[in-house]
């Protein structure tokens, strides 16, 4: 039976950060993660699938993946965790194939990735949300291709080899004007105070040259509508760079209603 089962890696990166193995295909894993684990997780969640024939020495894959099979009575291994440290940074760009967002409700959505060529002008301020290996929200003039090549910079004092990150989508000048007429306007981002908020982004406006700029220590996804996220999600490394692409919502309507209804 070992020989014929499927054996799937996995790299979970958000809300923890593991490589396991599972018999498990994506969607299912994904709804065991959320509602049938016993270390049950409310909120969404982030794992990629990785190459099962993929091997680092630094991730020991070999001397787990023989435990990766069902019971004897058939049921298959759910979870078999292989490595929890330092484990984005050792995968290889070209051994992730799909990235899967699972909703409260254990329904998965699988993402492809795409070449990423969207032309961007400059002068436009953005907000990017670094989830794994680290966690921060971020005010940056620089595109994704750049944020990526600058957070995986190891001359930069907070850098790391491969990072995931996304775009949180707001209006700024929006955001502004409600605040400016009403002090109590709520804050676009979770667990960032609004007129925290608006210092931080009239500094960074105030000073073109400054790249980068943090306003918050930790990430916020999975506490803000989907709909606030924009375009989709990158792994950087260096001058390289995955990108999944997140579906309109009219393709979600369309293609992943059972999912789209989940987010409810």
């Amino acid at each position: 039976m070992s020989d014929t089962v499927e054996k799937h890696l996995y790299l979970i990166m958000w809300p923890n950060y593991a490589l396991v193995g599972s018999n498990l295909p994506p969607s299912e894993f994904g709804k065991h993660y959320t509602l049938g684990s016993s270390r049950y997780f409310h909120g969404q969640v982030v794992f990629a699938e990785i190459d099962p024939d993929y091997r680092h020495d630094f991730l020991q894959i070999d001397k787990y993946i023989d435990q990766i099979v069902p019971t004897e009575a058939g049921k298959p291994k759910r979870t078999k965790f292989i490595a929890t440290y330092r484990v984005l940074e050792h995968v290889e760009l070209s051994a992730f194939q799909n990235l899967y967002i699972t909703s409260t409700m254990g329904k998965v959505l699988p993402l492809s990735s795409k070449p990423y060529d969207k032309e961007h002008e400059s002068g436009y301020l953005r907000t990017f949300q670094e989830l794994a290996p680290m966690r921060a929200i971020v005010l940056s003039w620089m595109s994704p291709p750049e944020f990526g090549e600058f957070i995986t910079d190891p001359q930069q004092p907070k850098s790391a080899p491969k990072v995931l990150f996304n775009q949180i989508d707001f209006d700024i000048d929006d955001f502004l004007t409600g605040l400016e007429a009403d002090p109590f306007h709520k804050s676009p981002i979770p667990n960032v105070h609004p007129h925290k908020l608006r210092e931080q982004i009239l500094e960074v406006r105030g000073n073109p040259n400054k790249r980068i700029k943090g306003i918050s220590l930790d990430a916020a996804f999975g506490q803000m509508a989907f709909t606030q996220l924009r375009t989709g999600f990158w792994i950087a490394h260096h001058k390289e760079l995955l990108f999944y692409p997140i579906p309109t919502m009219d393709e979600l309507q369309d293609e992943y209603y059972e999912w789209y209804k989940s987010l409810d």
